[in-house]
C-alpha cells in the first residue's frame, strides 16, 4: 500500500511540473501579447491545478510516512505507533485505514469508532479543494471566453460546422 502511494506521489509531482510549465508559459505569452485572454485564463487555471496537485502530494507524503511507521513490525508495533496519540489508551486501538478523499490516516478503536491521528497537516485538504475548484473554475471560464470570442467574430450568415 505504501509503495503504491509513493508511486502516486511521483505521478502527482510529474503532473504538477507539467501544469506549472504550461501555466507559466501561457501567462508569460499572454503578458507579452502573444496569446489571447482565454489562453491566459487557461494558464492561470493550470497554475491553480498545479498548486492543488502539489498540496495533495505533500499530504500524501505524510500519509506514506504514517503507513511506513504503522507497518513497521517489531516488539513495539502493537498498537500501531501512528495511532498513539494523547487521550487514547493502547487497548482502545484496534487498527487503521487510509482515507484518500479527504486525505488522512484514520485509526480504528475497539468499539467501532474512528479518529484521525493528525499526521496530515490541517491545511492540506482545504487548500487542495480550494485550488482544485479555482482551477476548474478558471478552465470553465476560459472555455466560455473562447466560445464567446468565436461567436463574436463569426458573421451572421456564416455556418459553423
Amino acid at each position: 500500500m505504501w509503495l503504491l502511494s509513493l508511486l502516486f506521489v511521483v505521478v502527482l509531482a510529474a503532473c504538477g511540473f507539467g501544469l506549472v510549465g504550461y501555466g507559466f508559459g501561457a501567462v508569460a505569452d499572454g503578458m507579452a501579447g502573444l496569446r489571447e485572454p482565454p489562453a491566459v485564463l487557461r494558464g492561470i487555471a493550470a497554475l491553480a491545478g498545479a498548486c492543488a496537485v502539489v498540496v495533495y502530494a505533500w499530504g500524501l507524503l505524510h500519509v506514506v510516512g504514517a503507513l511506513l511507521e504503522a507497518e513497521d513490525g517489531g516488539t513495539d508495533s502493537a498498537p500501531v505507533r501512528s495511532c498513539r496519540t494523547p487521550g487514547w489508551e493502547a487497548r482502545d486501538i484496534s487498527g487503521y485505514h487510509v482515507s484518500f478523499v479527504p486525505l488522512g490516516f484514520v485509526c480504528e478503536t475497539g468499539d467501532g469508532g474512528t479518529y484521525d491521528n493528525g499526521d496530515v497537516p490541517g491545511y492540506v485538504n482545504p487548500a487542495a479543494a480550494v485550488f482544485a475548484l479555482a482551477g476548474a473554475g478558471g478552465a470553465v471560464t476560459a472555455g466560455y471566453a473562447s466560445e464567446r470570442r468565436a461567436r463574436s467574430t463569426q458573421g451572421p450568415g456564416d455556418v459553423q460546422l
